[in-house]
């Protein structure tokens, strides 16, 4: 089955993680973690993120940012690729270095908001590797307490969460809240068990159109409330039936313009509409993943700037998930 649509938020604060394939423990390097940290410091300053917590954990990582004008996917694509290309080559490793897709989660209220960042700093505390946070190097505790200097925070505005007076009052309220974290039962509990993710419908659940009507895609399609929910073998068929392309044809070596339009619409809707893989994509049409995703992002390209392709690919969409 597809994999479930991510909605996201333009501006929106949220909640990241991911962990690291196989669970090795990757950033017990020092070097490493400092690598990430410099990796996540040049996204930040290139796509205006506002970062209200952080920390790096031996095989994972937390992230709670606020994004501007660039989409959270474009962000975390220069993340996780930029730092895992460098790592490859400086350890001639391949293959990929991260579990799975990032999870993220749309913090949407002020109570959530100061749960996220306590519950972030005591990781180390929560993992038993350090008694205090403020003893722990790689996350945001040091920087909110005035232990060193910010050098990825953005203080004023975890200031101005956590009660927005003077800055002691507001070290001192964001302490309180990290008791309070501290103690409470889901302290240590599993990500989705957090009660921010509580409320999520799967794992992937970023955002929901009822909380937040202005969710889209990271395609910016506004998610279709009776969207079919296919196999692959089915979008298939329904591909085939509602665009006149045979499967044989475009996973031919045919190169054809209608062949190439017919692969790009076909790339297109999998990936973007329906949630399908790149991978599996690719698989189906015997081509490699970098051709699947050269026709995924023209098509994305074409669907902005080309009125009768943005035309094409609704009806086909309209007719794919209506039989």
């Amino acid at each position: 089955m597809p994999r479930h649509p991510r909605l996201f938020i333009p501006g929106a604060t949220y909640h990241v993680y991911c962990r690291v394939a196989r669970g090795e423990f990757v950033f017990d390097d020092t070097n490493e973690a400092i690598e990430f940290v410099e990796v996540l410091r040049e996204v930040r300053d290139l796509d205006g993120w506002t970062i209200l917590a952080w920390c790096l954990m031996g095989n994972h990582y937390h992230l709670v940012v606020k994004t501007r004008n660039v989409d959270l996917w474009r962000s975390m694509a220069r993340l996780q690729g930029g730092f895992s290309r460098a790592y490859n080559r400086r350890h001639r490793y391949l293959g990929r270095l991260w579990q799975s897709r990032y999870r993220a989660r749309v913090i949407d209220t002020n109570e959530y908001f100061r749960q996220v960042v306590a519950y972030v700093h005591l990781n180390p505390v929560s993992a038993g590797i350090a008694d205090d946070p403020g003893d722990y190097v790689f996350c945001g505790h040091r920087e909110i307490i005035g232990a060193c200097r910010p050098f990825v925070i953005h203080l004023p505005s975890v200031i101005k969460g956590f009660g927005g007076g003077e800055p002691d009052e507001s070290v001192t309220d964001y302490l309180r809240w990290m008791r309070s974290v501290a103690e409470a039962r889901w302290a240590a509990a599993g990500v989705v068990e957090l009660p921010w993710w509580a409320e999520a419908q799967h794992a992937d659940e970023i955002a929901t159109t009822d909380r937040h009507p202005r969710a889209t895609t990271f395609d910016h399609q506004f998610l279709a409330e009776e969207r079919s929910e296919l196999s692959l073998s089915d979008f298939v068929a329904r591909f085939q039936s509602a665009s006149g392309h045979q499967l044989n044809d475009l996973a031919s070596r045919s190169r054809t313009e209608r062949h190439i339009r017919g692969r790009i619409e076909f790339s297109l809707l999998a990936v973007s509409r329906y949630g399908f893989r790149a991978c599996d994509i690719a698989a189906v049409l015997r081509k490699g993943r970098n051709s699947v995703t050269r026709w995924l992002n023209r098509g994305l390209c074409d669907e902005r700037n080309d009125p009768s392709f943005s035309e094409q690919i609704n009806r086909l969409d309209a007719e794919i998930s209506s039989k």
